[in-house]
C-alpha cells in the first residue's frame, strides 16, 4: 500500500507530441477555505516529454507519512512523497480548495533539480515537520521548503509560519522556479492529462498571480 503512495514518482504515462525532450512544471497549492493553518499544503510535479517513448513525471509532494495534518508537532516525523493525484484527492477529500500554476514550459536544469530532491526525500533521511525552524534544513523539511531546497536552501532555512503555508507559499515556490519557465505566459494544459488531475476541479492561477499572509489572515478572520 505505501508504494502506490509514494511517489519518487518515475511514472510511464502516456506521451505528448514532441520532435525533442520537453519539460514541464505545475505548482499546486491546497488550502482551506475560511483558511486553517493545518489544512494547507503545498506540492509541485515537473515532467519531462521525451522525443520518443514514455514522459517521465517526478511529484514533491511532503506530507507526514500519517497523512494526519497537524499545524504544530514537538518532533518530527516520518514522511511521505504521496503521487500528484493522491495528493489531490487527499485535499479534496478534507475540504480544501486545490489551486495550479501552469503547468509551463521550463529548462531541464528545474527538472533535474526536482527529481533530485525527490530522491533525496525518498530515501528515507529527511524527516517531516510542518514548524521545521530549529531544525536542519537538510534533514528536516515542511512541504513547501521541500519545493525549495533544490533552487533556493538558503531560503529554505528560513522561518516557517502559520500564516505563509498554502497559497502563500505556493505562489512563492512559482517565484523560485521563475528563472527556468520559458514561457510564463503560456499553459500546456495537457500536461495536466499526464499527471491524472485534469478533470479535479482545480482552481487556476496566472503566472503573476501571489496571494499574501495578509490574504490567508484575512480568510481566517472570516471563520
Amino acid at each position: 500500500m505505501r508504494r502506490m503512495l509514494v511517489a519518487l514518482v518515475v511514472a510511464v504515462v502516456p506521451t505528448v507530441s514532441a520532435h525533442a525532450d520537453d519539460y514541464y512544471v505545475a505548482v499546486f497549492s491546497a488550502e482551506a477555505v475560511p483558511y486553517k493553518p493545518e489544512l494547507t499544503h503545498s506540492f509541485a510535479a515537473a515532467v519531462r516529454v521525451p522525443a520518443a517513448g514514455d514522459a517521465e513525471v517526478v511529484g514533491i509532494s511532503w506530507l507526514p507519512a500519517s497523512l494526519n495534518p497537524r499545524g504544530l508537532t514537538l518532533a518530527p516525523e516520518a514522511g511521505v512523497n504521496l503521487g500528484i493525484p493522491d495528493t489531490v484527492a487527499w485535499a479534496q477529500r478534507l475540504g480544501m480548495r486545490v489551486s495550479v500554476w501552469g503547468p509551463y514550459r521550463i529548462d531541464g536544469e528545474l527538472f533535474c533539480r526536482l527529481r533530485g530532491q525527490a530522491e533525496r526525500l525518498g530515501g528515507g533521511r529527511v524527516r517531516y515537520k510542518p514548524t521545521d525552524t530549529a531544525f536542519p534544513a537538510a534533514l528536516v523539511q515542511n512541504c513547501y521548503h521541500a519545493l525549495w531546497m533544490p533552487v533556493a536552501p538558503l531560503r529554505a532555512r528560513g522561518a516557517s509560519g502559520a500564516f505563509s503555508a498554502g497559497d502563500a507559499a505556493s505562489g512563492v515556490t512559482v517565484g523560485l522556479y521563475a528563472p527556468w519557465v520559458v514561457e510564463p505566459c503560456r499553459t500546456h494544459d495537457a500536461v495536466l492529462g499526464l499527471l491524472g488531475v485534469a478533470d479535479c476541479g482545480l482552481t487556476r492561477r496566472a503566472f503573476d498571480d501571489r496571494p499574501t499572509r495578509r490574504d490567508a489572515i484575512r480568510s481566517w478572520l472570516d471563520d
